[in-house]
């Protein structure tokens, strides 16, 4: 698991952050004016990456916070079953477990390739670790 830390007031939409020990994309941030006394403050709006919780917190824009490291691989998919999908990455021939994917798009061609086993030898997927988990981000196929 690789994180490095960042300054939050360098943090944009559409980065990463970890909240609770979960990988999440900033969806909003809003700086605010610093007081009288006080240090103006940041306050993110994310979305989990893995359980689409969304998360709100406002932090001091000096203040340091952990940013997941995203590694992204191709694989190919060698066989589907009902709960996981098992992948070999194409660089090291490592091979692992990944659960479905939530968007229905991915499903449905991951159903299609199940069930037309010479089509899923030609396919291969795109994926990330985050924060030791991984997911599945786009199935290309030779078509």
């Amino acid at each position: 698991m690789s994180i490095r830390r960042d300054e939050v007031q360098k943090l944009k939409t559409g980065n990463y952050i970890m909240v609770d020990d979960e990988p999440c994309v900033i969806k909003s941030t809003e700086r605010s004016k610093s007081g009288k006394h006080g240090h103006a403050k940041v306050r993110i709006v994310c979305v989990g990456v893995f359980d689409d919780n969304k998360r709100s917190l406002t932090i001091p824009s000096g203040h340091v916070v952990d940013v997941p490291e995203i590694l992204k691989g191709n694989a190919q998919i060698n066989f589907i079953e009902d709960n996981t999908i098992n992948i070999m990455d194409l660089e090291s021939y490592e091979s692992f477990d990944v659960t479905w994917p939530k968007d229905e798009d991915m499903k449905e061609k991951l159903q299609k390739l199940k069930n037309n086993p010479s089509e899923m030898s030609q396919a291969q997927v795109e994926y990330w670790r985050i924060a030791g988990k991984t997911l599945i981000n786009r199935i290309l196929t030779n078509r």
